[in-house]
């Protein structure tokens, strides 16, 4: 009895030393406080989270491990979508100087219609030059899969992202 009583006081004891002194969990060192810690070099490979946050890191190993990918495949699609993830980049400063737009047309005395017209145009035209990127993207994808992987991985877009893979 007494050693039941030791064991599991020993299990607690070691799971308050784990909090407390660097909990590991989605790439983050919880230090003393509760603050995320970052070790040395943590901007340089791809800010929070750790490696691979920015390239989709866990949901990408989530998705390839619900689509049951080969490493192949996982080469193919991630190649497929830092292509398009590139191109969407290119939209980044003209989406920042359309919400300046639209937030000085709102603070002026009187509102211009045909202004925020022209905003959505020229965000629209932005959107059809990325059109290419995306059905190439997506075409590389569709070759990488097989039937099986293609059906799973279209309800899954179907549905959204609360109901799996």
């Amino acid at each position: 009895m007494f050693g039941l009583v030791f064991g599991v006081l020993c299990l607690i004891g070691f799971v308050s030393v784990l909090r407390r002194r660097g909990w590991r969990r989605y790439g983050y060192d919880y230090g003393w406080h509760g603050h995320a810690w970052h070790g040395p070099g943590w901007h340089a490979r791809g800010g929070r989270g750790g490696p691979g946050w920015r390239n989709g890191g866990w949901m990408m190993y989530r998705a390839f491990e619900a689509l049951d990918t080969s490493p192949g495949q996982e080469k193919a699609i991630r190649g497929a979508l830092t292509e398009l993830r590139e191109s969407l980049t290119e939209l980044r400063p003209e989406v920042r100087a359309t919400r300046a737009e639209v937030a000085q047309s709102l603070a002026t005395e009187s509102f211009d219609a045909a202004g925020v017209e022209t905003l959505v145009e020229r965000q629209l035209d932005s959107l059809r030059r990325v059109g290419p990127a995306l059905s190439r993207a997506l075409g590389q994808i569709h070759e990488a899969l097989d039937p099986d992987q293609r059906r799973r991985l279209a309800r899954f877009l179907e549905l959204g992202p609360g109901y799996g893979v």
